[in-house]
């Protein structure tokens, strides 16, 4: 465990806003840049349905990715720190943080000594020396984390991500989600426009030697499709399993997290899995049941 209460992310440093928002612009102008490269030198060569599926899926994707760069991920105030509802527990019951007993069932008293045993020790993590911010002075329920960046403190928080400039938490992450799939279609099929522009399948490094332009994009969307499919099997994996990036990387920083061994001293225990079935419904249970996604302020300090 750090030895200060804080996490590392809490220790706020300024940020500049080439690095907030950096990538953000820069993701802006490769799409205008793909998109009217599409048009001038591309769209005339690819078939109806092909182009029909290009409009839609542009037209899908890139209002999902401006919706995740300013949608609230879920920010905890002095306010929402009081109700915020927690997580799926594998038992049944679900976890709800009040200022004085964070990290208190709800119900469940069928519930086994094994079961309790759990309960208190998710109990236990949310009311340590980490339970408040002491950057936003707020009481931070359980699986929330404050992001530097940001400069704020969010529900169930997944990651700060770098291409949006906003960070994915309980209030966007299936928004997210969905994003991160629209544009693993988008740059498959831009990538199979590209190579259908310089000849083929077949003429594929003929075609970047003859047109060193489109030869650029090739290779851009075909890294950018290796990375977001990447990036779609992680989060796919996460939900299954009913995990954060943030707690997948750093889930030795968090008691509830902690289980003990003969044969080794820490061994990872999920105290919110329960099954692949069970932890998707609860997913799309909560995420659905924010729609239609809130609109954060942009300027949080």
């Amino acid at each position: 465990m750090n030895s200060d209460p804080r996490d590392d992310d809490e220790l706020n440093e300024d940020t500049n806003i080439l690095d907030r928002w950096g990538l953000t612009i820069a993701g802006e102008i490769a799409f205008v840049v793909t998109y009217v490269s599409y048009w001038i030198l591309i769209n005339d060569k690819v078939s109806n349905i092909t182009a029909t599926f290009v409009q839609v899926l542009f037209f899908i994707y890139f209002p999902l990715f401006n919706l995740c760069v300013f949608t609230d991920p879920g920010r905890i105030t002095a306010t929402s720190a009081t109700t915020t509802t927690r997580n799926f527990h594998p038992h049944g019951s679900y976890y709800q943080t009040v200022e004085s007993k964070p990290g208190m069932p709800l119900g469940g008293d069928n519930r086994t000594a094994t079961d309790e045993t759990d309960d208190k020790d998710v109990e236990s993590s949310s009311t340590d020396n980490n339970n408040m911010c002491t950057t936003c002075h707020t009481v931070k329920p359980i699986r929330s984390k404050h992001c530097r960046v940001c400069n704020i403190c969010v529900d169930i928080m997944d990651h700060h991500c770098v291409f949006t400039g906003n960070c994915v938490g309980n209030g966007n992450r299936f928004l997210f989600y969905v994003m991160i799939i629209s544009a693993v279609a988008s740059h498959l099929l831009i990538l199979h426009c590209i190579v259908i522009g310089m000849g083929g399948y077949r003429n594929i490094s003929q075609g970047m030697d003859k047109d060193s332009y489109l030869g650029i994009l090739f290779v851009f969307h075909s890294l950018a499709s290796l990375f977001m499919m990447a990036n779609l099997g992680f989060q796919t994996y996460l939900i299954s399993n009913n995990l954060t990036t943030n707690e997948f990387w750093n889930w030795k920083r968090y008691h509830h997290f902690h289980a003990y061994s003969h044969t080794y001293p820490l061994v990872f225990r999920n105290p919110f899995d329960g099954g692949v079935l069970a932890n998707w419904k609860q997913f799309l249970l909560v995420q659905l049941g924010q729609c239609p996604p809130k609109f954060s302020h942009r300027h949080y300090n």
